[in-house]
This record gives structure tokens, C-alpha cells and sequence, in this order.
């Protein structure tokens, strides 16, 4: 194998989160799971709901047309839920694209 092929292995290799403790790796998936159902009032974004956590980042959303899509979430210290609302800084939500 020459040496390129095996430092593009090396690069693709283990996961994209490398140093978490279990317990992060828990309370990361339970926030992201926390998301699932709630609405979103995001400017553009508004009144649409989660519908599913994907993975990662990545989840499915009801736009209030009824439209289903894919999105990523960003993560924001500044985010707060009350009750079924999400109530993110602006651009934490985005149309997923595909980069395949």
C-alpha cells in the first residue's frame, strides 16, 4: 500500500469525537434526544418541529407547510427550551446538505 492511500486511511480512521468520557458521550446523546419533538423559533424557522434525530447533528423537521427536511443543528451555549419551544441564538438551524 503506498504511503497516501495509508495517511488517508489514518485520517478516516475512529470516531469524529475521539476524548470523550462515557458520561459526555451520554449527556450529548440526551440533549440531542431532548430536541426530538420540540419547536423551533428560530428566524426562518419558525413553528417548524423536530421530528427525529438522525445522527450526529443531523435530524428530520416538519416545516409549518407541512414539508419534511433534512437539518443540522449547531449547538449554542446561548440555546434555551421552555416547555415545547426551542428558543436558539440565530443560524443554529440550517438545511442539511450532502457533501458526497
Amino acid at each position: 500500500m503506498n504511503r497516501v492511500l495509508r495517511e488517508r486511511k489514518r485520517r478516516n480512521r475512529g470516531p469524529r469525537q475521539g476524548g470523550l468520557t462515557p458520561e459526555q458521550r451520554a449527556e450529548f446523546a440526551r440533549a440531542r434526544r431532548k430536541l426530538v419533538g420540540k419547536i423551533i423559533t428560530q428566524k426562518g424557522w419558525e413553528g417548524a418541529l423536530v421530528l427525529e434525530h438522525i445522527r450526529g447533528s443531523q435530524y428530520l423537521v416538519r416545516l409549518p407547510d407541512g414539508k419534511e427536511v433534512f437539518a443540522s443543528h449547531k449547538k449554542s451555549k446561548s440555546s434555551t427550551s421552555t416547555g415545547g419551544m426551542l428558543q436558539p441564538r440565530e443560524g443554529v438551524w440550517a438545511i442539511w446538505e450532502s457533501r458526497g
